[in-house]
């Protein structure tokens, strides 16, 4: 039996955007943070994390690029 391999996608950085608007429970607006991993089109290729916080979402993306050797591009700005 012969054993399928599927293309996997060619990634390109660690993306780090933001802020966006979101709504916390209570309906409130708040600011998050989106970092993931990305192809050469800037899509999602795995999980997006969502974060609440710059600094946090800044040392995850940080974290996320050395940790697979890839260029970190961050677009973010502080709320």
């Amino acid at each position: 039996m012969s054993k399928i391999t599927f293309p996997q996608p060619a990634l390109r950085a660690v993306f780090f955007d933001g802020p966006e608007p979101d709504q916390n429970h209570d309906g409130d607006e708040i600011p998050v943070w989106s970092v993931y991993v990305g192809n050469e089109e800037g899509v999602p290729v795995d999980q997006v994390y969502r974060c609440l916080s710059f600094g946090t979402a800044e040392r995850l993306a940080q974290r996320i690029a050395e940790g697979r050797g890839l260029e970190l591009i961050a677009d973010a700005t502080p709320a």
